[in-house]
């Protein structure tokens, strides 16, 4: 998967939506968030939202 394809969905989304959403594998630690917790666009929980993903290795080989 490529980081453009879910580029769109960062900074409205939580961490656990992107993971469902896209298939990914996503650890805490692999994320970066926004200062404040908003509302996710697609679970509509109040959550810490994924700003940009720190390691974008892991959108290429999901296995590592």
């Amino acid at each position: 998967m490529k980081y453009h394809t879910i580029q769109n969905d960062l900074k409205k989304t939580c961490r656990s939506c992107l993971n469902q959403e896209y298939g990914l594998n996503l650890k805490p630690k692999d994320c970066l968030y926004e200062d404040y917790p908003y509302v996710c666009q697609y679970c509509g929980e109040v959550k810490n939202i994924v700003n940009d993903i720190r390691f974008r290795k892991k959108m290429l080989f999901p296995f590592l």
